[in-house]
């Protein structure tokens, strides 16, 4: 393959996009009906509520109806099959469950993803604070008020781990919906219950939501289930003064089934070593958070947002071994509001961060055990965002972010994977690294906007970064690598464009990554550890959109187009692996009557390259097609609905890795589920 700067194709492409982007406008369809219009308000753009209109940015938003009237079962789902982002299920199963659970890429990470895309819950960060995914399935459904997804860098908003972009999940407040209760039963012994209560007396408003959902799973060892809770009290001050207090509470495990050896397809999925039986993985997490928000003046609002969270979890191996994994979490994030009149508006935020784990490997039989490890990072930064408007139609968008890291390791081992003595087993260090951004927004007409914006965003090295992998004793061990943050600068361009109630977005984008932080397989040892990888560039074009095709049928469409090419080092001109380069989205729901509709969803995802072929030598996991298809019915406060997944049965893998560099196979799969069924009933009512 050619060197990236070599690809005319490329580059046309981008030229074309650039032409449909300016002119789109004049071609976008009458009919287009828009779940978002230019009075949709969002926060993930500064943090504050915000006009769409008002932020160059890509920012697509799911609304609550979308939600209920698709067949997704969890947010995942949504995030797949509205939100056409590419998921990989590392966990296996059937509700996305178990000890990495599901992962959303934005901008084209591959198996870096959990490490950058962002995902927050009311602003407050998911991402734990290793490699592991963020519980999405630990988000009761029915809590849900909309969901933002931000793309591309959002460093100078939101921090560490936004270089590919963010996804905020709102959830509802108390007065914003009567209550509700559902219940779903499905293949292979699923069960899923979610309820949503609500209540406002006065100036008080309360949610109390919850989820359980549980299955046997469709392999040998992918058993899984999940409990969640989430409460709020909010309580107003009178104007737009309030505070608030919410507590959250989850548990859930999973098996890991068997990855099978060999390419995708091509072998039978019930396969299953006897050694594989037992594989586990059980965490439980609770969270508390308080917040206030106060107007200091007339033209100067303060909000601050305090929490604690923990979690613990065990993973049990066939092998006899047991690890042990503790963390928790303080977070501090104040931050005013001035309203400047006619220099438009300034946000000054500070954020405080300390994140805390370690972890004890066990063996059975073993005369003493391996020692823990402990990792402390602590994080802090002050950012400053300005909106200066220039004319009634142009607006200036800018800010910047310092932030630095204390990072403290300890391992206790005091050796290396060699079992090499260390001296000393403690490495203190920090980093600062900057962000900043600066856009430009254009509404040329009503509903109409063109953007343009360059960002500098950032990610530091997290726990997990921080252990490499023996192959011949298989253990985790300390590498007491020191890891710069990695930079990443995004040029991005985009339009909206509206005609009445019609919305259709589209950008497109470049980024330049430098001192990535990914996975190296050494050669030579054949262990694996993290290292500031060559730089990496990252081209894509995404699109979203819905139409009217008549009163009763609605169809949206989204495409991502997303191209992933190392442009220095040793791997130069190869595809960073298990990044697809394009995804297609389509949905569409036709309401037959008032009580009855009927709708369905298809997903294309192209082929990609296993996880850890980093020379490109091998084959591609194929490209899919999956979809699902629904029928609802609703009389007056019951709604029954019966969906079928993977309704073609498509043979596919959510999940692909090349382990040849160190030692195993060249293709190891795991295969999606197939053809499966679901009923769910579901009661509105008010308290």
């Amino acid at each position: 393959m050619k060197p990236l700067k070599k690809l005319p194709d490329q580059h046309q492409m981008i030229k074309l996009a650039c032409t449909f982007i300016v002119g789109g406008g004049l071609v976008a369809s009458q009919g287009v009906f828009a779940q978002v219009s230019p009075e949709t308000i969002v926060v993930s753009g500064s943090r504050f509520e915000e006009n769409i209109d008002r932020i160059p940015a890509n920012i697509q938003v799911i609304t609550k109806e979308q939600i209920q009237q698709s067949s997704s079962l969890n947010v995942a789902e949504v995030l797949q099959q509205i939100g056409n982002i590419n998921m990989t299920n590392i966990s296996g199963s059937l509700l996305g469950l178990g000890q990495q659970g599901t992962t959303p890429d934005l901008g084209g990470y591959g198996a870096t993803a959990s490490s950058n895309t962002l995902v927050l819950v009311d602003g407050i960060r998911m991402n734990p604070i290793d490699s592991g995914s963020a519980a999405l399935n630990t988000i009761p459904m029915a809590a849900i008020e909309r969901i933002e997804i931000v793309s591309g860098g959002a460093s100078v908003q939101f921090g560490n781990n936004a270089t590919g972009g963010v996804i905020n999940i709102i959830t509802k407040q108390g007065s914003q919906q009567s209550s509700s209760a559902s219940f779903t039963y499905g293949s292979y012994g699923t069960l899923i219950g979610d309820v949503a209560l609500r209540k406002k007396e006065a100036d008080t408003s309360i949610l109390i939501s919850g989820n359980f959902s549980e299955t046997n799973g469709w392999r040998t060892n992918s058993d899984a289930l999940s409990n969640s809770f989430l409460g709020r009290i909010t309580q107003s001050l009178g104007g737009v003064d309030q505070v608030f207090i919410d507590a959250s509470a989850n548990h859930w495990q999973g098996k890991t089934p068997q990855l099978l050896t060999g390419e995708v397809g091509t072998l039978d999925p019930n396969t299953i070593r006897s050694y594989n039986i037992g594989n586990n993985y059980v965490q439980d997490g609770s969270a508390i958070r308080a917040g206030v928000v106060k107007s200091v003046t007339p033209d100067t609002l303060f909000e601050m947002e305090a929490s604690y969270g923990s979690s613990s979890a065990i993973g049990i191996s066939s092998y006899s071994t047991q690890l042990n994994y503790d963390k928790s979490s303080v977070n501090l994030t104040p931050r005013i509001k001035f309203n400047l009149g006619r220099l438009g508006s300034a946000i000054l935020g500070y954020d405080y961060n300390v994140s805390d784990g370690s972890r004890t490997t066990y063996y059975s039989g073993a005369t003493s055990d391996f020692p823990a490890s402990h990792m402390n990072l602590k994080n802090q930064s002050i950012y400053l965002m300005d909106r200066l408007p220039v004319t009634d139609e142009v607006e200036l968008v800018g800010g910047a972010r310092r932030q630095r890291q204390d990072v403290t390791f300890v391992s206790l081992n005091n050796s290396d994977g060699s079992y090499n003595p260390i001296s000393n087993g403690t490495y203190p260090t920090s980093y600062a690294a900057n962000a900043y951004d600066l856009g430009v927004n254009y509404r040329y007409a009503a509903g109409q906007r063109l953007y343009g914006k360059y960002n500098q965003s950032y990610r530091f090295a997290n726990t997990d970064d921080y252990f490499g992998y023996n192959p011949t004793t298989g253990q985790n061990f300390a590498t007491g690598a020191i890891l710069r943050p990695q930079i990443n600068k995004t040029f991005e361009i985009g339009n909206d464009f509206t005609f009445g109630t019609s919305r259709v977005n589209l950008s497109i984008y470049q980024t330049d990554s430098h001192d990535e932080i990914r996975l190296y397989n050494d050669q030579n040892t054949q262990g694996q550890n993290n290292i500031n990888d060559d730089d990496i560039r990252r081209t894509g074009l995404n699109m979203n959109g819905t139409t009217a095709l008549t009163n009763a049928l609605n169809v949206g469409a989204g495409f991502r187009f997303q191209r992933a090419v190392y442009t220095s080092g040793l791997n130069n001109g190869k595809f960073v692996s298990l990044v697809p380069q394009s995804l297609f989205n389509l949905n569409a729901r036709y309401q037959a009557t008032q009580q009855i509709a009927i709708g369905g969803v298809m997903n294309y995802v192209a082929s990609q390259y296993y996880d850890g072929d980093l020379e490109n030598a091998y084959n591609k996991m194929s490209s899919y097609v999956m979809g699902d298809i629904y029928a609802e019915y609703k009389h007056q406060v019951l709604e029954a609905r019966f969906i079928v997944k993977n309704v073609t049965n498509a043979n596919y893998a959510v999940y692909g890795s090349n382990t040849a560099a160190v030692g195993g196979s060249a293709y190891n799969y795991l295969p999606a589920s197939p053809r499966t069924f679901f009923a769910t009933l579901k009661y509105n009512f008010d308290l």
